[in-house]
């Protein structure tokens, strides 16, 4: 592949790793498949992070399900040879090179991928590499694929536009990185803290909503990392779209609006009953979802898109959802009611609200759809939880095991992980977690698969041999165990 640039900002101050759960090609799966569509499953998958960084996400994948053929390339090679320093040996067929989104599409062939990702880049690079990475979409996609694409969207990016514009007024001048971030989160809590004047000088009794907006925006940026606030508040680019703007543009390259990945936002790209016989149903569900973003002051979006030619059907059935599997954290409080998070929510269907509390009690462990709503108006209602986040849904089966067999095994890539150092792992359900304990990450590594639990507890790791099969069950809950 074609050779980068020596040295990006992103070689300077290293942007932090994450998973993010919208980007997943089990979400992605689960969505067009809720469309109509037949979407490759994700552990046969191939899959392209466009501007990835380290690529973590799709190295936590590509570790869960080894089947998979996963490549990302970012500009940056210190994150993309750190990257390669956390798949290490585990992890073998996931590649990772460094490459220019706009040399990308003549290094990559033509529908070779089934899922292509550009994750938190759309919005922050300039307009002639936002048309290289949707053209590089529609030329990597293989007609069943699946592409997302992530950005900070208008209208709620108008506020963060005028506080970057406050921000690199307030540092300007000042020379050198650490500097310039200092400066920066000086003014951020200085103008939070500030009292909302009139003209005159007088502190206002009933403030402007806007003012309010920017001051709150300022609290927000204060809170995040200095690497984040370096490259996404004080970067060269910022630039964020509206859903209109981005889907045109897409069409221009032979992409269409699938619907959104983002928590609340799966039926954007949907019709509802009232609106089964209109004449263009893209069109339609563009205006609303648009409409929807100008109502809310939307800030994010995560869009996903399809082949122009992808026979997508825009009615809403929840049978679609009947072959899939799911799985809940969600909190039984008694009498039909839930909590997840800071959420609460009420069944009022006894059966449903039984098959939910039995669901969230085996976590992480799946079940079949069709075993957790039993008729057509649990499987709508499940829907619905699953837009809310309440529900998680998946193509299939977990690539992992919840309860430890007779030779438990510790995931190689998390074995790898731990045997590295690494104290912040990624789970095998793509989840964060810390271990920390030094007999828990002994114990966790000694479980190779080879040994019995009587013999994995007759070792010398520092936890009584009586707690190491709660110790390991504990593991395969946290999706630390291999399917």
């Amino acid at each position: 592949m074609a050779a980068a640039p020596a040295v990006t900002s992103y070689d300077r101050v290293a942007y932090p790793a994450a998973v993010h759960e919208t980007t997943q090609p089990e979400r992605l799966a689960v969505l067009a498949r809720l469309a109509g569509l037949d979407p490759a499953p994700p552990g046969q998958a191939r899959v392209l992070e466009i501007g990835g960084g380290t690529c973590l996400g799709l190295i936590a994948h590509t570790a869960a399900w080894p089947g998979s053929r996963c490549t990302g390339f970012d500009l940056a090679p210190t994150a993309i040879a750190q990257g390669r320093a956390i798949a290490g040996s585990a992890v073998p067929n996931v590649r990772l090179e460094v490459l220019d989104i706009l040399e990308a599409q003549a290094c990559l062939p033509a529908g070779a991928f089934d899922y292509a990702i550009a994750h938190g880049v759309y919005a922050w690079v300039p307009p002639a590499v936002q048309q290289a990475l949707l053209a590089l979409m529609a030329h990597v996609l293989a007609p069943h694929g699946v592409g997302f694409v992530s950005y900070n969207a208008l209208p709620g990016g108008h506020i963060r536009l005028l506080m970057r514009q406050m921000l690199l007024h307030a540092i300007d001048g000042i020379e050198g990185e650490q500097e310039r971030v200092a400066a920066a989160y000086a003014f951020l809590r200085e103008y939070a803290e500030s009292p909302v004047e009139d003209d005159t000088g007088q502190p206002l009794q009933t403030p402007d909503l806007l003012q309010q907006a920017l001051r709150q925006q300022a609290v927000a940026m204060a809170r995040r990392p200095a690497s984040v606030l370096f490259h996404d508040e004080l970067g060269d680019c910022f630039d964020p779209q509206s859903l209109s703007t981005v889907v045109r543009a897409a069409g221009k390259v032979g992409l269409r609006f699938l619907t959104d990945a983002g928590r609340n936002r799966w039926f954007d790209g949907f019709l509802t009953l009232d609106d089964q016989a209109v004449a263009d149903p893209d069109a339609h569900v563009l205006r609303l979802a648009q409409m929807r973003d100008h109502v809310k002051t939307c800030f994010f979006r995560s869009t996903l898109l399809a082949p122009a030619a992808a026979p997508i059907d825009r009615r809403l059935d929840p049978e679609r959802i009947a072959g899939l599997w799911a799985s809940s954290r969600a909190e039984p409080l008694g009498a039909g009611e839930f909590a997840a998070g800071e959420d609460r929510f009420t069944l009022a269907d006894p059966e449903l609200a039984q098959a939910l509390a039995a669901l969230a009690a085996a976590w992480p462990a799946r079940r079949p759809v069709a075993e957790v709503a039993t008729d057509p108006a649990r499987r709508s209602r499940l829907l619905d939880l699953a837009r809310h986040g309440y529900v998680h849904l998946h193509p299939g089966p977990a690539p992992y095991a919840v309860v430890p067999g007779e030779r438990p095994e510790t995931a190689p890539w998390i074995r790898q992980r731990l045997a590295s150092g690494e104290e912040q792992l990624v789970t095998l359900g793509l989840r964060p977690l810390r271990i920390e304990q030094p007999a828990l990450r002994a114990l966790l590594q000694a479980a190779d698969g080879t040994r019995t639990m009587a013999e994995l507890a007759a070792l010398d790791h520092g936890i009584p041999a009586s707690q190491v099969p709660a110790a390991l069950a504990a593991a395969g809950r946290q999706a630390l165990l291999r399917g």
